[in-house]
Parts: C-alpha cells; structure tokens; sequence
C-alpha cells in the first residue's frame, strides 16, 4: 500500500491543472479503498457548501441532495473538519442510531450507503475539502488500517493542490511581470544566464533593430562592460558604449540567474566646458585642482610640488576623486576632464 500511494505522489507532482488532480485522487481512492462510492469534495471559501464536487458511483441527483439536505446536518463531516483527521460513522454512532439520522433517511439511503469514511483534504495547513469513501452494509465496515490510508492520501493530495496553487500564482505574476515590461517605454532586456535566453520589450527591439552594420547587442553590452564600474558582484554603474553612444546599466538580480540591462538614451560626449562644470560641482576645490593638473599632463610628483603637498597626500586626493567619478585611472580622469564620456 505503501508504495502505491508513493507512485500517486511522484504522478501527482506532474499535474499542474486542479481537475487532472481532483481526477487522480478519485482514482487513488477507488484503487487503494475499495466500495460502492467515492467522492472528492473541495469547499468554498467560507467551508459551508462544495465549490466542486468529483464523484463516482452516485447519482446526480444524490449530490444535490446531499448538498441541501445532508451536508449540515453530517456527523462525519463535521468530525472531520474538527479533528482534521479520517473519521468513519461508527465512531459516531452505533448503526441504530445512524439509520434513524436524518442524512441517512433522506440522503444516504438513496443509495443503500450503511458507512462511509471520510478524510481531510489539508492544503497549505487549512482544511480545504473532503475525501469520501461510502460502502454499502454488504461490503463491511472499514478498517483502521484503511483510515490511516485514507488520510495519507488526503495530505499527498493537499501537497499535490498546494503545488498546482503555487504554479498557478507563479504564472499569474510572470504575466502581470510580462505585461509590465512591455509597457515600459525605457528600452529594457532581461538576460536569463542559465539558459542564454533574453526577453526584450518593443522599446529594446527598436535599439537593436536599429544597430549599424553586423553589430549585436552582445557587441555593445561588451564594450560597455569594459569602462563600467562594478557596485557589486553583477552590478554595473550606468556606462557608455563609446561607437553607438548607448548608455547601459546591468544589475544582476540576486540568489537569481536574471541579469536586467536597461538602455539608456542615446548619449553626445558633453563639452569640455559642460564636462568641466560637472566636474567641479561633485568635487571638492583641492580634488577639482589636482584633477585639472592631472588633465594637463603633470604627474602626481609635479603636481606635489606646485601645490607644495606630499605626493602621499595627492595620492589620496586622486583616490577620491577617482571614487567619486566612477573612473580608474588618471587616463580616465583626464578624458572625462576634456569632455570625454
């Protein structure tokens, strides 16, 4: 028995639409528990009525009046969603009693059904259904072992419906993503590294389509690469592809193998006199003044000397300044110093 209900949680793991699970439970139940009926209940969200109701060896019209006449007024079921385990009618009762129940006259009867064994259907830990297994008085009463199968299969069911919800929520939120991303005007393309796919939105495929020549986004997001300065581990300060003038910026999204580049506007190098001033506004006036002796072409022992510092202290300076810049290097500096980009 055992390794039956294994071969229904490996089978149950590749169902992925809630009708193909309530289908293979319902033919677990028949397999693994033997009798003249079976049901798979799922409740509403108030718990009250069946929001879906899969069924086998009953009647229509049973159901119905199972529903209107019988579920309010059932032991087992209320038993069940209490104890939130497997309960059958002679834990209820003794079977005098059970057949002067109004379930059983008006509901149960229509069928010769004399016991029936129900189970939780727990998903994400709340009780959102009901396994329901019915014998007639000829077919015996069930076993303990039984109940203990029946529950089992309840909670494989419950994991098998929690994955399908997760699967479905996970769906729904990639399409509202999809959607999003379409209806962005700012060129964006999302880079899955694992399997080298990559998702652009129309304001991207413009970009790309209107790239000169045999170049491919590969070619501009490489020579970006090249002058950008890392924030992190994947994570690129905004950088200029200096032949198409295409400003980018990655991040690479973490615990992920999702990589977003976003695409800025096309970019003119400034002028030196509009590089200048932006200059000046970020540092400090000895940072700016070591920085223009630096564009001149002196080197930090000259400049040492001119400022009447230690070339320690220059060295310092040029480090923040280059911190400040996002550059690396006094060829940097210098470039972006005439205007450069």
């Amino acid at each position: 028995m055992s390794t039956t209900l294994l071969q229904f949680a490996a089978e149950a793991r590749t169902c992925w639409e809630q009708q193909e699970i309530q289908t293979r439970i319902l033919e677990e139940m028949c397999r693994v528990i033997p009798g003249k009926a079976a049901g798979v209940y799922l409740l509403g969200s108030d718990g009250s009525a069946a929001s879906s109701v899969l069924a086998h060896g009953v009647s229509e019209y049973f159901l119905a009046r199972y529903e209107h006449q019988g579920r309010d007024s059932d032991p087992v079921l209320q038993a069940v969603l209490t104890r939130r385990s497997a309960v059958t009618e002679a834990e209820i009762s003794e079977p005098a009693e059970w057949m002067l129940l109004p379930l059983y006259r008006q509901v149960l009867a229509l069928h010769s059904i004399a016991h029936t064994l129900q189970a939780p259907l727990i998903v994400a830990g709340e009780v959102r259904g009901t396994l329901n297994v019915a014998r007639t008085s000829g077919q015996g009463r069930f076993a303990l072992a039984e109940l203990t199968v029946m529950e089992a299969l309840g909670r494989l069911s419950g994991l098998a419906m929690e994955r399908n919800n997760v699967a479905e929520e996970l769906d729904r939120r990639l399409a509202r993503a999809s959607a999003a991303l379409e209806l962005i005007d700012e060129p964006v393309i999302v880079t899955d590294t694992r399997t080298a796919e990559r998702t652009a939105n129309p304001a991207a495929r413009q970009v790309i389509a209107g790239l000169s020549g045999d170049q491919t986004f590969d070619d501009v997001l490489a020579r970006a690469r090249e002058g950008a300065a890392h924030i992190r581990d994947g994570t690129t300060r905004p950088s200029v592809d200096p032949e198409t003038g295409l400003r980018l910026r990655s991040v690479h999204l973490p615990d992920d193998d999702m990589i977003i580049t976003i695409i800025h506007n096309r970019v003119d190098a400034p002028s030196p006199t509009h590089a200048r001033a932006w200059i000046q506004g970020v540092l400090s006036p000895r940072e700016y003044e070591i920085a223009d002796l630096v564009a001149s072409g002196l080197r930090d022992s000259e400049i040492a000397v001119q400022l009447f510092l230690s070339p320690h202290t220059v060295k310092k300076y040029l480090k923040s300044t280059y911190r400040k810049l996002a550059l690396r290097s006094r060829v940097e500096l210098t470039r972006a110093m005439h205007g450069g980009a």
